[in-house]
Formats: C-alpha cells, structure tokens, sequence
C-alpha cells in the first residue's frame, strides 16, 4: 500500500511537471501581480456562461501579467459532433489576428535594413507603379483616374493607407470578387498581379480603408528574404520564440485539434457553420495569406502578445528593436484619415471605438470615446471567426480569448474580456 501511494504522489508529481512544462510563461498567484483570485474567477464564469447559454460551442482564454501566466483554461467542445472537449492547445483559425503576427515578423527586414518603411512598394513589385488612383465615379463606374502622388510606401501599407480596400469597397461595376483575389489556388504573386488591373480607392496616404494591405506586405516580404511566407514566418518569429503551434495549417498529425466553427441556425441553436477559407488549414497549401492566413493557440498568441509588451524579446531571444515595437504600437492616423474600422464608410465595430492604427495593429488613443475598459496605447485587433486579444503596456497585461463562431453577438467575447480582466485588477 505504502509502493502505491508513493507511486501514485510519483506520478502526480510528473503530471503537474508535464502540465507546467506546456505554460506558455512562468505562472504566478493573481494576488502577488496585482490582481484579485475573486475577479479572475468572475472572468472565467462569464468565459463558462458563453457555453453553458448555448452561445459558443467552446472557448480558450488566458491572461498574462507582468510576464507571469494567471489563467489559462478551455471550456466547452471543439467539435460537438465528434465529442472532443475545447483544451489549451486547440488551434484556431485567426482570420484577421494574424495581421499584427505578420507585421511583426515584416518588421524584422526594416531592423535589419532590407527593407525601409518609406520606400515605394514599387521598387519590390513594380506592379504597384501602374495602379492609378479613382478621381471620379458615376453610378459605381470609375470614369476618370489620376496617377499615384504620392507614390504608394511600405508605411502606407503598415499603416493601411495605401489606397487599398477589400473587394466591396470597390465600385460594383469593375467586378472586383474577393475569392478570387484571396483565392487558395493564388500565390501572392498572383495576388499582386491580380490586385495590381484595379485602380486605388484614394490616393495613398488619405485614409484608413480596411482591405489587402498585410497581404502585399507578404508579397514584399517574400521577395525580400527570397523565401515562401510560411518559412520566413518560422524562422523570423515562430522558431525564436517558441510559437510551436502557430502557422497557415495545423501541424502535421494534429488536424483534430482544429476547432470547428460554428453559428447559430434559424432555431438559434449552434450549428457548423462553413467559414470562408483563408488557408488550407489541415494541410501545406502554397497561398499565404498575411492579412488572414494563419492558425494558432491562445497559448502561443500569449507568448506574442509577451514578446510585444518585453519591447522585441522572450526569454532572452530578441526578435524586434525596441524603438520597432515602440512605433508599431503609435497610432499613425491624423484626423482626416477617417476611423478604424472594417470597411470603407463602415462604422468602428463597437469594442474598437476610440482607436487609431499603428503597423498592422490597432492601438487606443487617449483622449476618444471608447466602450470598454483599457489604457491609453493598449494593442488590439480580433479575427472573423471570434478571436480577441489586447496587450497593455500600462498594467503589463496580455489578455486572449478565442472560439470559432459567426454569428450576430461576436462582439461579446470582446466585452467579457475586456471586463473580466480589468474587473480583477486589485484598487
């Protein structure tokens, strides 16, 4: 009886050391950062509630301050139909939370000097020289253009002033189709030339317009480093800081760990749902989509958002210059560049009023209108299939959350996150 229990407390103890082992970071009590057990419990009963309300099918969140790992938990099912529970290291679809990733990894040619944020994007795909800008418009029709002035830069990218948009946001009658731009038989050379017969929406540097901008950052990137996407990404980022599960498929043997997406039916019940492809998800595909492509975990998205908020560094590998982070994280939009938010004309969706854009990632401005908890400079975006996350620099905190759903209350998993976390900052 006495072997038993001590191979049961052996066995314990090398379970809790494989569970640790799997942190994203070092784990730390709420109380001895600042934070309250009381409130991050709140936190993970309103990330339960999505499931036990029949909202989500299953959720993964975390949250992360002053470098130490809070809370990290999985709730629900990943796939209903085939019984397999929501657990930390499920994959999810990012959608548009691959954009600040992508961003990061580009900046690292701008550091190392290959590539300046004010050059013409035209000296790397002279393509984008013969885009003209839409001057006048008629019934939907373009019926005069004008010439680039200014030329279109790398920063006009970054910053999603380039002129470019998504496909609704060009007139009807030029038969702009998004699959086909974004289309997984494209690779992005197909994609510039592709993008490169329609004009611009407006003259680069204008305004905000919410559209193709990281996806031609993947372009240059490739033509940079003179390596595919996925394997610049890898050794830019992912392998230097250990984003082992982050990448535009799943890793080979894991395509079970991809979550199902999911939306409500005409009952209102959960329902799969089929989600736009951005990637091919469960295998190598050659189309890297910068702006949408990848898939990742909370786990690795923590580590990310940690590497952001160090200023360019984890666990001693340093991946960005400081003063790149600091510019990465400064929104760039003057007041005539119009709002963020997801289309041209469209309003900011409602968790994202009050923010400008840095390169490649929203970012709060001080003195806006703002609907939920934050600080001044906090790094936010979200992805179609419901993904959010938020670094603060302030109070040190990355905060994620993730599920696969499409439906109408998809801003919610922004609010009780947001909510949860600042509600457990201790007074």
């Amino acid at each position: 009886m006495c072997g038993l229990s001590i191979s049961i407390i052996l066995w314990s103890a090398l379970s809790l050391g494989l569970a640790q082992a799997q942190d994203p970071l070092p784990r730390a009590t709420p109380e001895s950062v600042g934070m309250t057990t009381a409130g991050l419990e709140a936190l993970a009963s309103s990330m339960r509630g999505f499931v036990d309300d029949g909202r989500r099918a299953g959720v993964v969140w975390g949250v992360v301050k002053d470098g130490k790992l809070l809370q990290l938990e999985a709730y629900g099912q990943r796939d209903r139909e085939a019984s397999l529970p929501m657990e930390a290291d499920t994959v999810f679809r990012l959608y548009s939370q691959t954009r600040a990733v992508t961003g990061a990894a580009i900046l690292t040619l701008v550091d190392e000097g290959d590539l300046g944020l004010d050059d013409p994007v035209a000296n790397y795909l002279p393509q984008i020289a013969n885009m003209q800008v839409i001057a006048d418009l008629s019934r939907d029709q373009v019926i005069r253009t004008v010439p680039q002035d200014p030329p279109m830069t790398i920063r006009h990218l970054f910053n999603y002033t380039s002129g470019l948009g998504y496909a609704r946001s060009w007139p009807i009658g030029l038969g702009m189709e998004q699959r086909d731009i974004l289309s997984l038989d494209n690779d992005l050379d197909d994609l510039v030339n592709k993008l490169s017969q329609y004009p611009l929406l407006g003259q680069p540097g204008a305004k905000w317009i919410y559209g193709f901008h990281s996806d031609v950052l993947g372009a240059v990137a490739e033509k940079v480093s003179g390596r595919d996407l996925d394997d610049f990404l890898d050794r830019r980022l992912f392998k230097p800081i250990g984003m082992s599960d982050t990448g535009f498929s799943v890793r080979r043997g894991s395509n079970d760990r991809l979550a199902v997406v999911y939306g409500p039916d005409e009952s209102g019940s959960l329902a799969v749902r089929n989600a736009p492809p951005s990637s091919s998800y469960t295998e190598p595909g050659k189309f890297f989509s910068a702006g949408g492509g990848l898939v990742s975990t909370v786990p690795d998205y923590l580590r990310f958002g940690q590497m952001i908020l160090n200023g360019g560094e984890l666990d001693g590998v340093r991946v960005l210059k400081a003063g790149t982070v600091a510019e990465m994280g400064t929104n760039a939009l003057g007041p005539t560049q119009g709002t963020v938010s997801f289309g041209d004309g469209f309003t900011p969706p409602k968790p994202f009023s009050g923010y400008g854009w840095g390169l490649a990632i929203g970012v709060r401005i001080e003195d806006a209108v703002h609907t939920v908890p934050g600080s001044p400079g906090d790094l936010v975006w979200g992805g179609l299939a419901n993904t959010t996350y938020f670094f603060d620099p302030v109070e040190n905190i990355v905060a994620v959350a993730m599920t696969q759903y499409l439906g109408p209350d998809a801003d919610e998993l922004v609010f009780s996150l947001r909510e949860g976390v600042y509600g457990a900052l201790a007074e």
